[in-house]
């Protein structure tokens, strides 16, 4: 799709002051409005019938709206080709047969200029046409008219002829058109049953025709075992020429060298018999489709008169009927189906009496398989969506538990109630879902889907025909009354309900699986995983400022498309400024004891680009609500988001921080017991090594000096004896010796690894993974304080430095004085 966004277009809030004095008297009015006063609304500002949802309003104008339809329908002898799609854009198919036989850029390019020219001629040709129709004659009328409207020179106008006359060339003959009418789903249903149904029964008929011809043969061979055939009348009559053969004698050579054939059984060849005339008489019927539906679910069925292959018939009670017409239909279909297979029992000598005989004789539908219900005719049921939970409920719900491979269409409103009364508002109740209802009967394929969305209808359809079970179909075209201001198709229409959870996509297949993962679908929903939708939304603010906001699309912006339900909007007087105002998928989203004091609203555009805020009704946000809560249950089954995964979820966070918190505390108080435990045996360890050495010392003759090891020496402290000095020169020397180099008391390390992530060459472990320093010059003296200073038992001695060029010494040797 495209529109127009240059900034001279966009849509504009009204350059109006707000009025904080007038707010409150307006605000009154609204939550008036907003909670069903009718004199409230006639107080208010009138909304037109040009209002448009802000995300939609710049496609008012259908005529440049580029969509998928019209649809080029392929003919079913392409369709035998896999590649080959069921039904395309005419954009695309337009664009690709022309590449066919101009595929270079400097090629026809006339007629590619102007092919947008032709799919809008086409579009607007097929509008008025219900069904498909051939596409050729249609082509030729608008290329035709397409030259007049260029008004070439001659030269050119040859050209483009030519080229035009490449194109018509390049299309088949029966190739098809299907425009977006009442029922282009319906439509497409039927493309898609011919195209399953026709290459089955070619398949079939070239199958029951080798049956024939090889049962024929087994009877014949059969019929030469028997003594009349070996009768020389018998020989004579069988052979040509026959005077130059003596029957007489070759009826004995016969009899002599036959006598170990054994004819088969009576019952074995009446079975083969009656088998074979069945097979015989068997003629593939030209009818593909029966459709069935009440005289007020058509208005005017005159199209489904016209249609080849297929039978159109009223009745009071359509899913009734159609059971009729499908055992009817299966009844005839079993003798010919249960020939066929007896036959190729018998070619392939597999036919046991005892077991086949009870089987063929209670053979019926039930017992086709997927193929041989596929060569019955399919029944289409047209429904109406208020019929089927009123007057048709009994039969349609005994239909879909019944298991026939019956077709239930259903074309429902998207803003409709089914199951509301005549002339009741569809707002007054809860929505009677009948995808819900569909789901409760759960043997049955449920799809809910869109003609705008051509692709996954067929998917759907083909999910349904596959599974040969009953199947419901609610399919969303988007009719409305349009006036002569509102602008959009019908098609843009069905998208809205999309968008706006009005009418959401699924598929139900009950045959893929037990579980909800497998059996239910739910892609083709715009971002399945938010309440609403949301997009970027250019326009002007009040200061004429260009201004981007993100918008959500909401069912109540969908219902703004219905012009019967503009009575649940209100314009808000642009000059209103109030707090309570809040869009309303914000106010959807707060709970409901929240909100008695605020006013939900949308923005909407008119057709001069007024960009205004429309306040809704309170029936419409119920209305939104319910539809929200049945988004929650098909998010649900879908897996998208569920409750159950959420909580599952919080439970799995909170076991796994208790179960760590734990792993912590546990850890944290081994390390303490562990720290503990080191620091008594190391301390205790020093005492008995210095008491060890203190004793053993003569004092008398020599002052001990315990100094630290150099990094060259074992990490245990040492004791040297000198000889005596004077006490002021010793106690020099030991002042001056405890803080000339770096040291680690080590057998106080705990082995925390600070000091060797730090510099990981100047500290190393020694044999009992403890600190020793490895080389000094390996790091600097700001390393050496910085791991002292992290050291959690203070083990860390570091002296003074050792290399004077380095900076900071100062600050550097005061912060190691604690530590030395």
């Amino acid at each position: 799709m495209t529109s127009n966004n240059s900034a001279q277009f966009l849509p504009a809030l009204p350059l109006v002051s707000k009025d904080s004095a007038k707010s409150p008297q307006i605000m009154h009015l609204l939550r008036h409005f907003h909670l069903g006063n009718p004199t409230a609304a006639e107080q208010l500002e009138t909304l037109s019938d040009d209002f448009l949802p802000a995300l939609l309003s710049a496609y008012r104008d259908a005529s440049q709206l580029r969509y998928d339809y019209p649809l080029y329908l392929c003919s079913c002898d392409l369709l035998q080709d896999t590649d080959v799609s069921l039904a395309k854009p005419i954009s695309s198919f337009l664009h690709e047969t022309v590449e066919i036989f101009a595929p270079s850029a400097d090629s026809a390019i006339a007629l590619k200029d102007n092919l947008p020219w032709i799919e809008r001629s086409l579009r607007d040709t097929t509008r008025n046409i219900e069904g498909p129709t051939l596409i050729k004659p249609l082509l030729i009328e608008s290329c035709e008219t397409l030259v007049k409207h260029l008004n070439f020179n001659e030269d050119n106008q040859e050209k483009i002829k030519k080229d035009i006359d490449q194109l018509i060339k390049n299309i088949p003959d029966d190739g098809l058109i299907l425009g977006y009418g009442r029922f282009p789903a319906l439509h497409l249903l039927m493309h898609l049953i011919t195209h399953q149904s026709l290459p089955q029964l070619n398949q079939f008929k070239k199958e029951t025709e080798k049956y024939i011809q090889d049962l024929q043969v087994l009877l014949d061979v059969d019929d030469t075992k028997k003594d009349d055939a070996k009768s020389s009348s018998s020989l004579k009559s069988n052979i040509s020429s026959n005077q130059f053969f003596n029957t007489e004698s070759l009826s004995k050579v016969v009899k002599k060298h036959s006598q170990g054939s054994v004819s088969m059984s009576d019952s074995r060849r009446k079975r083969i018999e009656e088998s074979l005339d069945v097979l015989k008489k068997f003629k593939e019927k030209e009818t593909l489709v029966h459709i069935v539906h009440a005289s007020n679910v058509i208005e005017n069925s005159s199209w489904l008169d016209e249609s080849l292959c297929f039978t159109n018939e009223h009745h009071d009670d359509p899913c009734q009927r159609a059971t009729e017409i499908f055992d009817q239909e299966a009844k005839e279909l079993a003798t010919v189906f249960a020939a066929a297979r007896i036959a190729k029992l018998e070619l392939d000598h597999l036919y046991d009496e005892n077991i086949h005989d009870p089987w063929f004789n209670n053979f019926n539908w039930e017992a086709f398989s997927k193929k041989e219900l596929i060569l019955v005719p399919s029944v289409i049921v047209l429904e109406a969506a208020n019929r089927l939970v009123d007057e048709s409920m009994v039969s349609f719900s005994h239909l879909l538990n019944s298991g026939r491979p019956v077709n239930v269409f259903v074309r429902v409103q998207a803003h409709n109630n089914p199951g509301a009364k005549a002339n009741e508002d569809p707002f007054h109740n809860y929505r009677t879902e009948l995808g819900y209802l569909g789901i409760s009967h759960r043997q049955a394929v449920v799809t809910q889907c869109s003609a705008a969305r051509h692709e996954l209808l067929l998917s759907h359809f083909d999910t349904a025909l596959n599974a040969t079970r009953t199947s419901l179909h609610l399919i969303n075209v988007g009719l409305r009354e349009m006036g002569e201001d509102s602008g959009l198709n019908a098609w843009l229409v069905a998208g809205a309900a999309l968008e706006g959870r009005a009418h959401p996509f699924f598929v139900v297949d009950p045959g893929a699986g037990d579980s909800a993962a497998d059996r239910f679908d739910f892609s083709g929903n715009p971002q399945p995983e938010r309440d609403w939708p949301q997009q970027k939304f250019t326009y002007k603010n009040d200061a004429g400022e260009i201004t981007e906001q993100d918008f959500d699309f909401t069912f109540a912006d969908y219902a703004l498309l219905i012009p019967r339900l503009h009575r649940h909007f209100s314009l808000i007087p642009p000059e209103c400024d109030s707090e309570y105002l809040l869009p309303i998928a914000e106010y959807l989203a707060l709970p409901e004891d929240d909100v008695d004091n605020l006013v939900p609203y949308i923005w909407a555009v008119n057709k001069n680009n007024d960009m205004r805020m429309l306040a809704v009704s309170r029936a419409l946000v119920h209305a939104c609500r319910d539809r929200l809560n049945f988004w929650h249950s098909l998010q649900e089954m879908s897996g998208v988001r569920s409750r159950y995964i959420e909580d599952a979820e919080i439970r799995f966070k909170s076991d796994a921080e208790m179960e760590i918190a734990k792993q912590v505390a546990q850890a944290k108080a081994e390390f303490d017991a562990e720290l503990e435990r080191v620091r008594t045996e190391t301390a205790s360890d020093v005492m008995s090594r210095l008491t060890d050495m203190l004793l053993g010392m003569d004092l008398s003759t020599t002052t001990p000096t315990i100094r630290p090891p150099s990094s060259s020496e074992n990490s245990q402290p040492t004791t040297e004896v000198v000889e005596e000095a004077p006490q002021e020169v010793i106690e020099e020397e030991i002042e001056e010796e405890s803080f000339e180099d770096a040291w680690i008391d080590t057998p106080l390390c705990t082995t925390c690894n600070d000091c060797t992530d730090m510099n990981p060459l100047m500290f190393v472990y020694n044999d009992t993974n403890q600190a020793i320093i490895a080389d000094l010059n390996a790091g600097t003296y700001l390393q050496m304080v910085e791991a002292a200073e992290i050291c959690p038992s203070k083990c860390i001695h570091p002296g003074k430095p050792w290399d004077n060029s380095e900076p900071d010494l100062d600050e550097l040797i005061e912060r190691a004085k604690p530590f030395n």
